[in-house]
């Protein structure tokens, strides 16, 4: 006899997105199941599905101008300490971060400027150094960038989460408010008058009256979907450089670092201080574009970049800059790994009823544009709340995060400077591919 049971809502997906969706539902008093296999013991032979949380840290920063991931990241953060209090579990660090930009004098006076609101409003100091100022040794003296670039320092709370310990730390609280997680991929989804039916790949079956569909790079393969969302995936390679537990503790406090480094091969590096990872080793992980970047179209072509992608490739480029952003500090082996980027239309992710689903029950919450960890706390709130009765957070405008029927949608979508900027890294993106 097959299994199942039934649910007011079923999140299907265990992400940083779908657990985070499903936590809040839970807190609404909505009974949840929270649907998705968790990390493959063996990815370079794993058949199913992938996410790119597997690592340990994402930068998080409170300054950011961008009028809606602003306010995303300065939500999610400001809620860290309470899911942390709540699950037992720590997964945050303010450690800082540190941002090496070459600016213009009016972006220098528009920098100023900003930061002496963010004060006002916030109380958070940040600080531009210029390239002249000598006082900039003093900050963060083992990152070492080329002359003529200015450094923006931002205090904690800005700095990184643990990825894996926050998705722990949602789960945690979402079962301890009576959520159910069940660690299985999803194999079909229906919809029909009376609901939604969920199966899994053990014959479980799930019914609800709503589902949100939270799988990231996966969402539009294996048929969750009635129609697919207007996504474009890029491959991304981060590298992990491994370095004594003496040189970890001698770079406690270390910041998060973001680069707009000048090299023909790379592009908007970004940099996370020594983290200890589950085998007790502690790394160094940097990641950025790179010109070997890939945009796979099939769920064959993304589970083979996450088995065994050319990463490799990428590898002595981007080492070479992280020990030139590093000069003194000793790496020892240092590894490529595998993630992806899921770019939309807006810029923004889509938060929105499932195009096609002709039911209302039907939802989706996908596509990060590279920037959806540090936010995805809210990100989940605003799912969450879609789902349930349909409210919204006032802070946030609702347009942007509406699915889009193509690519050419956000040219009459009244695009924000923040998704202007990254169609114009994805643009960059795409002429970095075709120039390979």
């Amino acid at each position: 006899m097959t299994d199942r049971f039934e649910v007011e809502h079923v999140v299907i997906g265990n992400g940083l997105i779908g657990s985070a969706a499903g936590r809040h539902l839970a807190a609404f008093g909505s009974s949840v199941a929270i649907v998705g296999p968790g990390e493959p013991a063996s990815p370079e032979t794993h058949d199913g599905v992938f996410s790119s949380h597997y690592d340990q840290g994402r930068l998080c920063t409170y300054a950011s101008r961008d009028p809606i991931w602003g306010p995303i990241g300065a939500c999610a953060i400001a809620g860290f300490p309470a899911l942390e209090e709540a699950s037992g579990i720590s997964f945050h660090r303010g450690v800082g971060w540190v941002r090496a930009v070459r600016l213009t004098a009016e972006q220098r006076a528009a920098t100023d400027r900003w930061y002496a609101q963010l004060e006002r409003t916030t109380g958070v100091a940040a600080t531009r150094y210029g390239p002249d100022d000598r006082s900039r040794a003093e900050c963060h003296p083992m990152l070492v960038f080329p002359e003529g670039l200015d450094l923006l320092v931002e205090p904690g709370p800005a700095g990184y989460l643990n990825p894996r310990q926050m998705l722990e730390a949602q789960n945690t609280v979402a079962t301890a408010n009576g959520a159910r997680v069940v660690p299985e991929r999803v194999v079909s989804v229906q919809t029909d008058d009376g609901g939604v039916t969920v199966r899994t790949e053990s014959g479980l079956v799930v019914t609800a009256g709503r589902a949100l569909v939270a799988c990231g790079a996966f969402t539009n393969f294996g048929g969750l979907l009635p129609e697919p969302l207007p996504f474009r995936l890029k491959t991304e390679t981060t590298i992990w450089a491994t370095v004594t537990a003496e040189t970890a503790a001698a770079l406690d406090g270390m910041p998060g670092v973001g680069y707009d480094i000048d090299d023909p091969e790379l592009d908007d590096v970004y940099l996370a201080p020594p983290i200890r990872y589950p085998d007790g080793t502690y790394r160094i992980k940097m990641g950025c574009n790179t010109a070997g970047e890939q945009w796979p179209e099939t769920l064959i072509e993304v589970q083979e970049w996450f088995r065994s992608g050319s990463s490799d490739d990428d590898r002595p480029g981007m080492e070479r800059a992280l020990r030139s952003i590093l000069p003194t500090v000793d790496l020892l082996d240092v590894t490529a790994h595998r993630c992806i980027v899921a770019y939309t239309p807006s810029g923004y992710p889509t938060i929105d009823a499932a195009p096609g689903d002709r039911t209302g029950r039907l939802f989706v919450a996908a596509g990060g544009n590279g920037t959806g960890a540090q936010g995805s706390d809210t990100l989940g709130l605003l799912a969450a709340g879609l789902l349930f009765d349909g409210r919204w957070l006032d802070e946030i405008p609702r347009e942007p995060f509406r699915a889009a029927s193509g690519w050419d949608d956000r040219r009459a979508a009244g695009r924000t400077d923040r998704s202007a900027a990254d169609g114009a890294r994805y643009s960059k993106a795409q002429a970095r591919a075709a120039n390979r």
